[in-house]
């Protein structure tokens, strides 16, 4: 029987077991970077392969220079971090992952979104050895998930007429938000401080805990200590008077067509980290400052606006880049995404939903590799250096003229990489609980169908 290893992060293992006992094609592995979790633990190989102080030559051999810097670069802790233990970091989870990968002979990887050095190396490492690394991410499209490579979405069916117009009702509704955002809601100063000092709290915490578990380099842990280079800090609550509450005057000023809708999105993150294919993308605060002084200097009016999930944990300098620009507004975060929508012509994002919803609703909307963006539907900008041609393509942007079969269009895609399934299960899963078990099924019918195209050949590999 096929071997297929899911690979469990934080908060999420017993909901990836369960998902495993729904499995009928393969025998499922749940593997673990955190001690005690799993069927099988890669702690105790990291750290005996991080102590024998070989770790970052295994490195460099296994990636060379360049492969290792794109992982440290990629990773928001590994870039926190001295290189040289960065490096043994890498070189120890490599020859961990290798042992595991031995002993478990797997035909498919799979897990969700490459977030973390550790996910990255596992890829890596799979698709060296010819097997298919899947990641799973939650669709736009709700109740379903797609499967994804890097942040490229992977093909999976060609949906029906019904599905593809039932799709554009929902998500070109007026009242649309992603599922994760609809609860963000508090952005006062007070809410502020109730981030800091939880996360405060949190850093400290695990900071005690990673010697506690005796796993002191596990990324987990490090990624919430406070003194990695994207954490807030006690001034960065003066971000918070930068917001423009009088951005709607600042607005009226330019006609809609010259009006720039910027939607910043979670930094870091995977969509950002990993799905972005130019590394002097990732520079992602220079970047943006770079878009506003080309996009101002041509006399277009930019209004900023952060994510709702970002409230509390955006640092300063970036909105104080921003605010010292005569083109920019920095909107407050209560301002609806779908009222600037409406108020401008083009949106600006790299690949958050902000720019699909853009699309959907006529605008031109610039986006950097994002999984929805067709190429005829979305004007693409995928170096830095093409952010100085950006105002000439603007100029030959066109509207879409039917803008129902553009719409049509561009869902047809994301429904043709999204299935049937429940993303954000896991979240306080119990197995005991039988309608949480319930709302698995779902998504182990979709595994169950699709999954088994992806294994590995063994013909093939022998």
């Amino acid at each position: 029987m096929p071997r297929l290893v899911f690979f469990t992060i934080h908060s999420t293992t017993p909901w990836w077991k369960y998902l495993g006992s729904r499995i009928d094609f393969a025998d499922v592995t749940v593997l673990s970077d955190l001690r005690g979790e799993g069927d099988r633990c890669l702690v105790d190989d990291f750290c005996r392969f991080m102590a024998k102080g070989d770790a970052a030559a295994v490195a460099l051999a296994r990636f060379g220079d360049d492969g290792c810097a794109d992982i440290i670069l990629r990773c928001r802790v590994l870039r926190s971090v001295d290189r040289t233990l960065a490096l043994r970091m890498v070189g120890g989870m490599t020859q961990a992952i290798e042992r595991a990968f031995d002993e478990l002979d797997p035909d498919l990887v799979m897990t969700f979104t490459i977030d973390r050095y550790v996910m990255d190396v596992m890829a890596r490492t799979a698709n060296a050895r010819g097997i298919d690394f899947l990641e799973m991410t939650t669709s736009i499209i709700p109740d379903e998930v797609m499967l994804m490579r890097r942040g490229r979405p992977v093909w999976l069916r060609e949906p029906s007429n019904d599905e593809v117009d039932a799709a554009v009702d929902v998500l070109c509704n007026a009242d649309f938000a992603p599922a994760y955002v609809r609860d963000a809601k508090r952005f006062s100063t007070r809410q502020f401080w109730r981030v800091y000092g939880y996360y405060a709290v949190r850093g400290a915490f695990f900071n005690f805990w990673r010697f506690f578990k005796r796993d002191r380099f596990n990324i987990h842990y490090l990624d919430a200590l406070k003194r990695l280079k994207h954490k807030v800090h006690f001034a960065d609550v003066a971000a918070l008077k930068l917001l423009d509450r009088n951005w709607e005057a600042r607005l009226a000023e330019v006609p809609r067509e010259r009006r720039v809708f910027l939607g910043l999105q979670l930094f870091p993150e995977a969509s950002m980290d990993y799905w972005l294919k130019s590394a002097d993308m990732l520079a992602h605060d220079d970047v943006l400052v770079r878009y506003c002084e080309v996009l101002g200097q041509a006399g277009y009016r930019i209004l900023v606006k952060d994510h709702p999930l970002q409230f509390g944990f955006r640092q300063r300098e970036l909105f104080e880049r921003l605010s010292k620009l005569p083109s920019v507004t920095l909107v407050p975060y209560d301002v609806p995404a779908n009222l600037l929508i409406e108020k401008c012509a083009i949106s600006l994002t790299f690949t958050g939903t902000i720019g699909f919803q853009a699309a959907l609703a006529g605008l031109c909307s610039i986006a950097t590799d994002p999984y929805y963006a067709t190429e005829n539907h979305f004007l693409h900008v995928r170096s830095v250096e093409e952010i100085g041609g950006l105002v000439e393509r603007l100029k030959r942007w066109r509207s879409p003229d039917d803008l129902v079969a553009t719409r049509r269009a561009i869902m047809r895609h994301l429904a043709s990489v999204s299935v049937e399934g429940d993303y954000f299960g896991w979240r306080k899963f119990d197995p005991d609980n039988e309608t949480a078990c319930k709302a698995v099924e779902p998504l182990a019918r979709s595994l169950n169908e699709y999954l088994p195209r992806f294994l590995k050949s063994r013909k093939t590999a022998a």
